[in-house]
């Protein structure tokens, strides 16, 4: 009988196998398809755009990027501030959520159910954005300095401590704790000597979660940040779209201003700011694919 079964097994599992490959390829395409789309517009002459976007350019031109180069050393100090900011962001996060997750994960730890409350609190209730600005300005004093990229909004989220906790739970085991505790070794030891080196999956993908969310805020500038000097590059190509925008459309510019900036790109420029944007992450994201594939998979058990 069991050599009966296996063939139509085999047979099942393979014409599975070949539907999720399709289905992946399709999704794939569904996503390349509007960076594609993207990079065309990003080399095609304004005037050419009026006719609507197209996959091959209609008419090449490189002016958006020539504008942008004419910019680069205030682009290139925005973009060292968003490393510099990414950089901090993601170590801090990082560190803070790994340790609120060891304590929860911990079963005799006493305050274990009260801290879980405080953090499913902050996942349910929110202060607002006004309170939230007058806490962060009045109180913190972030305007206009680099914490105001940091701190609001961005230090840990509710989320990666649950998927953190969930990791340790599933993937360490209990009894290695208590072989070190055993050994003699405090808490501070086990976090960092079998804590942190065991669960590189789950910390690269709260890594990149934290990354991303750091390189793309621009609302944090926006409401925080007024010197130029401060813009990241998230906030700094915003205000150069809408200052071109502004050009374009505004009854209070001056005619020769409005005259200038009928040969500005507008559309081409704004999908060129948006390549430049997103490059550091496409080359970062395929170097640390597996691991952050792991750690989705393994962190999303219910510990």
């Amino acid at each position: 009988m069991a050599k009966k079964t296996k063939a139509p097994v085999i047979r099942d599992e393979r014409a599975f196998h070949n539907m999720a490959l399709v289905l992946m390829s399709l999704l794939a395409i569904y996503c390349v398809v509007p960076f594609l789309l993207m990079l065309s517009v990003s080399f095609s002459s304004e005037g050419s755009l009026t006719h609507g976007y197209k996959f091959w350019p209609e008419e090449f031109s490189t002016s958006a990027y020539s504008y942008l180069w004419k910019k680069r050393a205030t682009i290139a100090r925005a973009y060292g501030l968003t490393i510099l900011v990414t950089v901090v962001g993601t170590a801090a996060n990082l560190i803070l959520t790994s340790l609120f997750a060891y304590p929860l994960s911990r079963k005799d730890f006493r305050y274990r159910n009260i801290f879980a409350f405080i953090l499913f609190f902050t996942m349910l209730f929110n202060g607002g954005m006004t309170a939230s600005y007058i806490v962060w300005t009045r109180l913190f004093h972030v305007k206009d300095t680099l914490w105001a990229y940091l701190l609001p909004g961005g230090l840990m989220g509710a989320m990666n401590v649950l998927m953190v906790r969930n990791y340790y739970n599933a993937n360490i085991p209990y009894a290695i704790i208590e072989a070190a505790r055993i050994d003699g070794a405090n808490d501070m030891q086990i976090y960092t000597g079998i804590m942190v080196p065991l669960s590189k999956p789950v910390m690269t993908t709260v890594g990149l979660f934290a990354a991303l969310g750091y390189w793309n805020n621009w609302t944090n500038g926006l409401y925080y940040v007024t010197n130029p000097k401060l813009y990241t590059i998230q906030v700094y190509l915003k205000k150069l779209m809408d200052s071109i925008q502004f050009l374009k459309t505004s009854d209070l510019a001056t005619e020769s201003a409005m005259l200038a900036a009928q040969s500005l790109p507008t559309e081409s420029a704004r999908m060129a700011i948006a390549i430049i944007a997103i490059l550091p992450i496409l080359l970062v994201y395929p170097a640390i694919q597996g691991e952050l594939i792991k750690g989705m998979v393994v962190g999303g058990v219910k510990g």
